[in-house]
């Protein structure tokens, strides 16, 4: 017996609502599937590692605290550390 007709044994003696619940697992599994597949195509076909990490650096560094802004905060003073 397939798996198949394994399953289709199964649904065909359940009650109508939980052959339903069945049929929306089936298809949210499909979906999931389907999704994986959409994005591995995406990502193989996309920008290659290290241009799409050249890309991105430097990105965030106007956001970024100096050490000296995180130090004055903390009412340290790196300019005496350094002696």
């Amino acid at each position: 017996m397939t798996i198949l007709e394994e399953i289709y044994a199964i649904v065909k003696s359940l009650p109508q609502e939980q052959a339903r619940e069945i049929l929306t697992f089936a298809e949210f599994i499909q979906t999931q599937h389907q999704n994986a597949d959409n994005a591995i195509a995406t990502l193989d076909n996309s920008t290659p590692w290290e241009e799409l990490v050249y890309s991105l650096a430097g990105t965030w560094a106007e956001e970024f605290p100096t050490l000296e802004e995180i130090r004055a905060d903390l009412g340290e003073d790196i300019l005496r550390e350094k002696f």
